[in-house]
């Protein structure tokens, strides 16, 4: 089978598909093309320890029974915790090899560390940006806005809006807002110094943050069936009935979680745009429509704003 085949990928799964079978009661095996990951969830360190040495221990027998080595060099552990004076030590020795223990790992183009802050996404997010604005800037001279426009959509569109349902309203992501504006300034050629508002509605593209609130809400339309109207508990009409039900969550990292946070963007929606979150497409266009014109500069501004954001919004 020739390398970078689109066949290829589709072999291998066939090839390994018996091999979550082997641990599923053990861990949440994960397979994506010729990546496999396993999710341990066990609180207790010892207990952990037990489950990842025999998680190692079916995977090297299965790997040697189909004739395959396994590569200790590209294999990873990461340790997750959500707070770290709870921070517990994790063997990773197995019978034949220590596998490396890390802090951050790059996963289907995202980088994950073992806090979830998220900030070495970022980081990285913010360095492809910064060349971005470069090429750009280089460009801006020769091209028309519509082609620069279309470049910004194909590119740095694509690079910022991947992964940031996740980090996008987290208040380390504001690094890569003042990039953003960087950009925007370069392609309308105006100074340092000048406000994006008028200019980002005028290219009609979303900042970072309505951007962000954009893709949770997508989101939640998509997969109503996890979430709760208040309507679905209650036939009182009021004006809530149009609201999901906010679950009582006391970690802030829940509270930050893309369920729980989305709730509260979806809840702060316009009365006419959450009357047709049944239809997709109409919720995303009048969703669309109103996060272009109002340009917002954060997550909480958004929230708070008041009513005469609303003027004109589908009611």
């Amino acid at each position: 089978m020739p390398q970078g085949s689109i066949l290829g990928p589709l072999l291998f799964l066939f090839y390994i598909n018996d091999l979550p079978q082997l641990v599923k009661d053990i861990a949440l095996p994960i397979l994506y093309a010729d990546d496999t990951s396993f999710i341990i969830v066990n609180s207790n360190s010892m207990n952990m320890n037990q489950d990842l040495k025999l998680v190692l221990e079916i995977t090297q027998k299965w790997f040697k029974s189909n004739i395959m080595l396994l590569n200790y060099y590209q294999t990873t552990s990461m340790h997750f915790f959500s707070n770290i004076s709870y921070r517990s030590v994790v063997n990773t020795q197995s019978t034949d090899c220590k596998i490396n223990l890390t802090n951050s790992i790059k996963f289907l183009g995202i980088t994950i560390d073992s806090s979830l802050t998220w900030n070495k996404h970022i980081d990285r997010t913010n360095s492809k940006l910064n060349s971005l604005g470069y090429i750009l800037r280089s460009l801006r001279s020769v091209l028309s806005l519509k082609i620069i426009k279309q470049i910004y959509n194909s590119y740095v569109h694509s690079v910022l809006n991947y992964g940031i349902i996740f980090w996008g309203n987290l208040s380390y992501s504001r690094t890569i807002f003042i990039t953003q504006k960087r950009i925007v300034r370069i392609i309308m050629k105006t100074k340092a110094r000048d406000s994006c508002r008028a200019m980002v509605s005028k290219l009609r593209i979303l900042t970072l943050y309505s951007q962000h609130n954009f893709s949770v809400l997508m989101f939640i339309v998509k997969h109503k069936d996890i979430f709760t109207f208040n309507i679905e508990l209650h036939k009182i009409n009021t004006r809530q009935k149009f609201d999901l039900h906010v679950p009582s969550v006391n970690l802030t990292n829940v509270q930050k979680d893309v369920h729980y946070s989305g709730i509260t963007l979806f809840n702060s929606l316009p009365l006419g745009i959450k009357k047709v979150a049944h239809n997709t497409n109409k919720f995303k266009h009048e969703l669309k429509k109103f996060l272009i014109k109002n340009s917002f500069y954060s997550v909480e501004e958004y929230i708070d704003r008041d009513a005469t954001y609303d003027i004109g919004v589908l009611q």
